[in-house]
């Protein structure tokens, strides 16, 4: 679920924007008089920016805020420097101090909160794609104390406390989520998940079905809902479903191993086979799509072909026992007992087969009629 966020953040103009209006100020008249040496870094830093070499630009304005810490302009234009040079947590620390202190221009404080909202969510995702999810959720929360509807930062928060496997705390991210956009996807997509994993099928459905109702193409609310139709043992069902994600998403490789898994368990092996050889065109390397493959060319009967998919499922995922009695059942179709009984014998360890293969065993060696 890799989740699929597009944030707009620091777009190109707000640079632009900001740089406008410390533009301005320089033309204005200050509140408070700050020291001369303090303005004159302020102007050189400023023109520094203006040239785009927000290196020296940061390193003007940082002296010119030494010099004089109230100085709000200065502080609003190092938090600029900062935030190009993709610097979050500086940039938003200059910001604040801004909003403490006060600009010359009105204009200029009532940007800050949002411009702060956008530094903290930024730096979130940036703590968040190093895998530091608690300091991340800190991040989305202090970007929401400056955007408190930002549906984007509470689902976010979600994602995080999920990796945490704090799935209850996650749950109230991803309501807020809903609560502050109630026509944001994502976060009912991700309650459908977490009511379907804790049971909860009903609640599940109504998920996804809502995250379809807002974007007839969504193709992870499709999968979820197949999967609770599958988990419900309504498989004809779940087929039409996945049908209708991988005709929204041709290259969604688990859709066609699902759809040929139901399938097989609806016995209809041979419509199994070209979606699962289709899943296998797009994932050479799911090692699930060939022993689904396999699977359902035993059930028509084409036993050298199941023995071909199983190989490269077993091949592909060591101790892969479900896989093993397909390869083993088709060997024994064959007549090639000493393949059956390697593969019978590799998977009875696994006690979900294991009558089931210590019975296929007991029938190798039973002597035949006829026999010595």
């Amino acid at each position: 679920m890799n989740p699929k966020l597009h944030p707009t953040l620091l777009r190109p103009t707000l640079f632009s924007v900001a740089l406008i209006c410390v533009q301005v100020a320089l033309t204005q008249p200050l509140q408070a008089e700050p020291a001369a040496d303090a303005v004159n870094h302020y102007r050189t830093g400023y023109e520094l920016l203006q040239s785009k070499d927000f290196r020296n630009a940061a390193i003007e304005l940082e002296q010119a805020v030494q010099i004089d810490s109230t100085y709000g302009d200065a502080h609003y234009a190092l938090g600029m420097a900062h935030a190009s040079l993709q610097d979050f947590d500086k940039s938003a620390m200059s910001l604040e101090a801004a909003l403490r202190q006060g600009t010359s221009r009105e204009e200029l404080a009532q940007r800050i909160p949002r411009l702060l909202g956008d530094l903290y969510f930024k730096a979130a995702l940036k703590s968040r794609k190093q895998r530091r999810y608690g300091e991340a959720i800190e991040r989305f929360g202090n970007s929401l104390t400056y955007r408190p509807g930002n549906a984007q930062a509470h689902f976010s928060i979600g994602t995080c406390h999920l990796q945490l496997r704090q799935p209850d705390k996650a749950q109230a991210a991803f309501e807020a989520a809903i609560k502050a956009d109630a026509k944001y996807k994502w976060p009912y997509v991700s309650l459908g998940n977490i009511h379907r994993r804790a049971g909860e099928f009903r609640l599940a459905r109504s998920m996804y079905e809502k995250a379809i109702s807002l974007d007839g193409e969504f193709a992870d609310a499709f999968e979820g809902l197949a999967h609770v139709q599958i988990a419900s043992e309504d498989l004809a069902g779940a087929v039409a479903t996945l049908q209708r994600a991988v005709a929204i998403n041709a290259d969604y490789a688990e859709g066609f191993v699902l759809i040929g898994t139901a399938l097989n368990q609806l016995g209809r092996h041979g419509e199994a086979i070209d979606p699962l050889q289709q899943a296998t065109r797009l994932e050479a390397k799911n090692a699930d799509a060939h022993y689904r493959l396999s699977e359902a060319h035993l059930g028509i009967g084409g036993f050298r072909a199941a023995v071909q998919a199983g190989k490269r499922a077993v091949n592909l995922r060591r101790e892969f026992h479900a896989a093993q009695v397909v390869l083993a059942d088709a060997h024994y179709k064959l007549g090639e007992v000493d393949e059956a009984r390697r593969y019978y014998t590799a998977a009875v360890s696994d006690s979900r087969f294991k009558d089931y293969c210590q019975h296929q065993l007991d029938e190798i060696d039973r002597p035949q009629e006829g026999g010595q």
